[in-house]
């Protein structure tokens, strides 16, 4: 192996060991919270997956298990998926968008148990109707820090007027503050150069007429 084929080995390791883990491999100790947030016009939509590994898988268990009789039933499951979605801070241009549950899916207790099921929120928010301009999402999730790690993304919008600038996250990825831009609607931009050619067009008509009886004859 010569000195470049070694060079080229060594770099790809170490971009290899440098990549962040997947999703799919946290640590068993940990309690992963992934969320993906969604913008629309009016709208934010929450998708949150808490996947327990099977050392907290136990514990987890228990907090939404409140009669301890190895069952997740409806009930608790809300009542823990409303307890969840209290922990987050969501807010839109600086004004707190509160956060209200749309769905909630459990695995098997088995299946937690081996650290292998994924509990699945899915929540939104209704939010002021976004004016043409520049706007900011701040969202920050304190559910049970002590054991927990966090992931947090932006969906690309679903809406093209609305274009993601920036996105800042904090080290533990606990929040995440979003810029984006809402666009001019086209067709109404349109409308606006089409009134707008049309009173010009009438001021020129207007301009251009003789005034009555303003003539005389010589």
């Amino acid at each position: 192996m010569n000195a470049r084929t070694r060079f080229v080995s060594f770099a790809v390791l170490g971009v290899w060991l440098a990549a962040p883990a997947p999703a799919g491999a946290h640590r068993l100790d940990e309690y992963l919270q992934a969320t993906r947030l969604s913008i629309d016009m009016e709208r934010v939509g929450l998708e949150i997956d808490l996947t327990a590994g099977v050392g907290v898988a136990s514990e987890v268990v228990a907090w939404i298990d409140a009669n301890r009789d190895g069952q997740i039933s409806s009930a608790e499951g809300e009542r823990y998926a409303r307890l969840m979605l209290d922990s987050l801070l969501l807010s839109v241009d600086g004004r707190p968008a509160p956060i209200r549950l749309d769905d909630i899916r459990f695995p098997h207790v088995h299946d937690m148990s081996l650290g292998v099921g994924t509990i699945r929120v899915r929540a939104s928010a209704r939010v002021p109707a976004a004016g043409a301009g520049r706007h900011r999402l701040s969202y920050f999730n304190t559910h049970h820090p002590e054991s927990s790690v966090y992931l947090v993304n932006a969906l690309v919008p679903a809406d093209r007027r609305i274009q993601i600038t920036a996105q800042r996250r904090d080290h533990a990825q606990h929040g995440l503050e979003l810029d984006y831009d809402v666009m001019v609607d086209a067709s109404w931009a349109r409308t606006c150069s089409l009134l707008l050619a049309f009173a010009m067009g009438g001021v020129l008509v207007a301009a251009r007429r003789p005034l009555a009886g303003g003539g005389t004859r010589m």
